[in-house]
């Protein structure tokens, strides 16, 4: 077990975190720690973990002679962003330091003239979008959640709604300033269009979650922003249908921002929820197509050549939501959608995040649910996602109690496997953290893994840096932890 190979946090070296980050941030009382034990992961998925010392440097120096002092005394180290994330990745599980980068946050430095912004770590999405748009300008990219800070987002190579047109945080990361575990300071990148110069570790920085480096400043590629967003809401009689017009668009060189897929049973449930109605009859299947365009005019004239399409595909009326009223009510099911599935016990984000080609959506839900059914498990299913890029989320809503948590393993990997034989994946957005970690094992080739530890050692030695996340295996703190 790797927590017996490390030291814990002494008297002296809580002293010498005060001398490198000043006495009002350095935090050890124990009841001031216990939000930085979770994230936004179900907490019936794992169980949380209080840091034995809470940090909170202001600048990349101060947070280089953290980790220099960390890894020279042989201390785990978790790096703690916006506390947005769903795989239990800034969860301290071996205790030790809890880095937070929420005071890195001074930086937002737009550069018009390359269409770029400078902007440190711990700014928020939120605050990252007000500082551009002030300028004209924009990051097309929109995370779920605004709260998450940039570091964080970049770390978790975060999509959001807008993937289908707009793509994921590694298309608009140009540099990155980042801390190695030893506590040397890399740069990487900058202000650049085009750069080929050797192996990408900038890109391989990008999505590994914090287990290979402290990101703490960022140059992102901004656009000029002159884009309005409205929703198309269609329903179908058949999921087939609706996968099969989301094809008819794209090859006719109709690119929405964004398109979710919706089955009945699910929206009905978040009507519920919230108390609001459906704009729609609500078909077997619907999606909610997100369209933009630099004017009222070209987001209509767009929006008629995706009815039209719709229509050719058996489509019930579809419904363009044009007022701001109308959007927020379409959002507010949709959040409630995500509110009902996460109350009580649920089957778990280790299989609510699977990733096929997106004509293989229906067939995976198929699939998915008739696996669920013929289960020993009581319960109701849910299934969603995102229709461009076939990320697909499927989750069972399962009693509070009674459940047999080894019947929901065995739906689970049924559920993995389908969507790996359909040529998906185990992930499309939410990543491996601390929970798909047994997934990982299971369902990846022995030298992929070799070269993920390989890689893993190499920048970090120690295995100080966020450990218990992705690689290496460590079976006892799975166990102590993953509680389904």
């Amino acid at each position: 077990m790797y927590g017996s190979e490390y030291n814990k946090v002494t008297d002296k070296i809580i002293e010498g975190l005060k001398d490198i980050c000043g006495e009002d941030y350095v935090i050890h009382d124990k009841d001031s720690m216990e939000s930085y034990t979770h994230d936004e992961l179900s907490t019936a998925e794992v169980k949380g973990e209080y840091p034995e010392v809470i940090v909170k440097p202001d600048s990349t120096e101060k947070i280089s002679q953290v980790m220099k002092l960390a890894n020279e005394k042989k201390i785990p180290v978790t790096p703690i962003g916006g506390k947005t994330g769903l795989t239990g990745g800034m969860i301290p599980v071996y205790g030790g330091i809890g880095l937070l980068l929420e005071r890195l946050n001074k930086k937002i430095e737009v550069d018009e003239d390359n269409l770029m912004v400078e902007v440190d770590a711990g700014v928020t999405m939120n605050e990252l979008y007000e500082a551009v748009e002030k300028k004209g300008l924009t990051l097309p990219i929109h995370p779920t959640t605004g709260d998450s800070q940039v570091g964080g987002t970049i770390a978790a190579n975060a999509g959001g709604e807008a993937t289908l047109k707009h793509g994921v945080m590694r298309d608009y990361v140009k540099g990155l300033e980042v801390v190695l575990p030893n506590g040397e300071i890399l740069k990487l990148g900058g202000k650049l269009l085009k750069n080929n110069t050797g192996y990408s570790l900038l890109h391989l920085l990008i999505g590994s979650e914090g287990t290979l480096a402290t990101i703490t400043k960022a140059i992102l590629r901004l656009y000029p922003s002159s884009e309005e967003s409205k929703f198309i809401i269609v329903p179908f009689d058949s999921g087939q249908n609706a996968i099969k017009t989301v094809s008819d668009m794209m090859k006719k060189g109709i690119m929405p921002v964004g398109i979710e897929y919706l089955e009945k049973e699910t929206i009905t449930h978040g009507q519920k929820k919230v108390n609001e109605n459906w704009p729609t009859e609500i078909g077997e299947a619907t999606l909610m197509i997100l369209v933009s365009g630099e004017n009222e005019d070209e987001i209509l004239e767009q929006a008629q050549k995706i009815m039209l399409i719709c229509q050719e595909r058996g489509a019930g009326e579809a419904f363009l939501a044009t007022k701001r009223q109308e959007m927020e009510k379409i959002m507010k099911i949709r959040e409630g959608i995500a509110e009902v599935i996460q109350e009580g016990n649920v089957t778990g984000h280790r299989s609510g995040d699977l990733v096929v080609p997106p004509s293989k959506i229906p067939e995976l839900i198929d699939k998915a649910k008739k696996i669920f059914n013929e289960s020993k498990l009581e319960g109701t299913f849910y299934a969603f996602g995102h229709a461009g890029d076939g990320n697909v989320h499927i989750e069972g809503k399962l009693p509070e109690e009674g459940v047999d948590w080894n019947e929901v393993k065995k739906v689970r990997d049924k559920w993995i496997q389908e969507a790996i034989d359909l040529g998906g994946d185990i992930t499309g957005e939410h990543g491996i953290g601390l929970i798909k970690k047994p997934e990982l094992r299971k369902f990846k080739s022995k030298e992929e893994l070799r070269l993920m530890e390989g890689i893993k050692k190499l920048f970090d030695p120690n295995n100080i840096l966020n450990p218990g996340k992705i690689v290496p295996e460590d079976e006892e703190i799975e166990r102590r932890y993953i509680k389904i």
